[in-house]
C-alpha cells in the first residue's frame, strides 16, 4: 500500500461529517455598510481591491473590512475601492492584474493561484482534513506558511495567510449515495486541473465554467451538479435549480487576500506594517463570519426544500480508494517534500 493510500485509510476510516450548531441570522454589520470618513482624493495610496462573487459572501466580508481598516489605522493615506463580482475580469485576469500592479488585492479561494504557482496545489489534496478545526490549524501552521510562501512571491504575489468558508460541498439534481451515481455527471467546476482530476478520478465529467453562468446552466440542465461551500451555494441560489446538497467536504474553501508582490513593495514600512495588520485581521474576521453562516445556509436550503446528506462510511471509502492518483499528480506539481510535509502536519494536527 502506497503512503497516500495508508493516510487516506487511516484518515477517514471513521471520521463523521463537521456538524455546527444553530446560530442567529443576524451575525455582525455588514462593513460596506458603514460609511467610510476618509476621500480617495486625500489618500497617498488609493489601493483596488476585487473579488470574484457578490455582495453576500465571506470575500465581501474580508475585503470591506480589511478597507475600512486600512483607511482608519492610516488616517486616511490610504484608501480603498472594491470592484466585486469580477467586475474587472475573471479569476485569470485578476492575478494577471495584480502581477502587473493595475490590480492591489484579490480575495479569492487558494485554488485560483495553481496555475501561476503550480506548488499551491498541495492545497487541493482531496478529502485531506478530517475537521474544519484541523484544516484550520493546518493552514496556519507556520511550516506550512513557510513551504508556500516563496511560491507565491515567484508569481509576483504577496500573501498574508489564510481565511474560508468552510468545506466545499455538492449540489445536484439527483441523489449521488453510491459511486455509481457520480458516472457521467456533469459538474461544474473551477478552472483547475486537480478539481478537474479528481471529478474525473470517481467518474464524473468535470466542466469548468465560469461561475456567472452556473446558474442559469444548472437551470436549463447544461450541467447536473456543482461544487462550492454553502456561503456560495446561497449567495448565488444555486440550490434553486437542484434538489440535493452532497456534504461531501471534498476540499477545504480557503480564502486568501492576496496583494501584488511590486505594490506591497512600493509601500513605506510603516503603511506595509499596517496592511499586513489589517488585512491579517481580517482574514480572521472572514472565519468568524463563515463559523456564523454555515448553519444557517443549511437551514435556508432545507426550507427551501432541498436534501441535505451525508456522504455513507462505505461511499467515502470508495471515493478514497479512486483519487490516490490525483495525490501522485499533485505530488508532481507540489513536489514529493511538500505534499509529505502537508500530511504529516495534517496528522499532527487531527
Amino acid at each position: 500500500m502506497s503512503k497516500t493510500r495508508l493516510f487516506l485509510a487511516t484518515l477517514f476510516a471513521f471520521v463523521p461529517l463537521l456538524t455546527l450548531a444553530a446560530v442567529a441570522e443576524d451575525e455582525m454589520a455588514n462593513p460596506s455598510d458603514i460609511q467610510s470618513k476618509y476621500k480617495e482624493g486625500d489618500a497617498e495610496y488609493v489601493f483596488v481591491i476585487c473579488t470574484p462573487v457578490g455582495l453576500d459572501s465571506v470575500n465581501h466580508f474580508i475585503a470591506w473590512n480589511a478597507k475600512h481598516m486600512m483607511e482608519e489605522k492610516s488616517n486616511g493615506r490610504i484608501f480603498a475601492n472594491i470592484y466585486e463580482a469580477s467586475s474587472l475580469g475573471g479569476e485569470r485576469e485578476t492575478i494577471e492584474g495584480m502581477q502587473n500592479g493595475s490590480i492591489d488585492f484579490f480575495v479569492t479561494i487558494s485554488a485560483g493561484y495553481v496555475p501561476f504557482a503550480p506548488k499551491t496545489g498541495v492545497f487541493d489534496l482531496p478529502n485531506a482534513y478530517p475537521d474544519l478545526a484541523t484544516a484550520r490549524k493546518v493552514l496556519d501552521d507556520p511550516r506550512i506558511i513557510a513551504a508556500v510562501t516563496p511560491e507565491y512571491e515567484k508569481a509576483g504575489i504577496k500573501f498574508f495567510g489564510f481565511s474560508d468558508a468552510g468545506f466545499r460541498q455538492t449540489s445536484s439534481s439527483k441523489p449521488l449515495d453510491k459511486i455509481q451515481d457520480f458516472q457521467g455527471l456533469k459538474i461544474r467546476t473551477m478552472e483547475n486541473p486537480n478539481h478537474m482530476a479528481y471529478w474525473t478520478s470517481i467518474g464524473a465529467n468535470p466542466t469548468p465554467m465560469d461561475f456567472a453562468e452556473v446558474y442559469i446552466s444548472l437551470q436549463q440542465g447544461t450541467i447536473d451538479a456543482q461544487e462550492n461551500p454553502y456561503d456560495l451555494i446561497v449567495a448565488n441560489k444555486l440550490y434553486e435549480p437542484q434538489k440535493y446538497i452532497v456534504e461531501t467536504n471534498h476540499l477545504m474553501h480557503s480564502l486568501a487576500m492576496n496583494m501584488s508582490k511590486s505594490r506591497w513593495d512600493e509601500l513605506p514600512a510603516d503603511l506595509q506594517a499596517i496592511v499586513k495588520e489589517c488585512v491579517e485581521a481580517s482574514l480572521k474576521y472572514g472565519r468568524e463570519i463563515a463559523d456564523k453562516r454555515i448553519a444557517s445556509r443549511q437551514k435556508i436550503v432545507t426550507d427551501y426544500g432541498c436534501e441535505i446528506s451525508a456522504i455513507s462510511p462505505e461511499l467515502r471509502q470508495q471515493i478514497l480508494d479512486r483519487i490516490v492518483p490525483v495525490y501522485d499528480s499533485i505530488r508532481k506539481s507540489a513536489g514529493d517534500d511538500l505534499v509529505d510535509l502537508m500530511l504529516s502536519v495534517i496528522a499532527e494536527h487531527e
